[in-house]
């Protein structure tokens, strides 16, 4: 009998969540070498670690924009 084929099957819910990102040569140089510097099926993870390096707080009701800018000027320059 021939072993299975991929990834064994999780045993959690996965949930999908896409982003797009439109960045712009010398505005965002920054996070174009980031995202060029990731090995090729990677992403995620890297996306996933500068997130949570960001300090990234959870909070009940509305986003506050104010934050929300912080968090990202955070995660670019911190």
């Amino acid at each position: 009998m021939k072993a299975p084929r991929g990834r064994p099957k999780l045993e959690c819910h996965v949930r999908q969540i896409r982003v797009t990102l439109s960045l712009r040569d010398d505005e965002d140089d920054d996070l174009l070498l980031f995202f060029t510097s990731i090995p090729n099926g990677r992403r995620a993870a890297a996306i996933k670690s500068a997130l949570r390096a960001g300090g990234i707080r959870i909070e009940t009701g509305s986003v506050n924009n104010d934050d929300l800018d912080l968090t990202i000027q955070g995660l670019v320059f911190g």
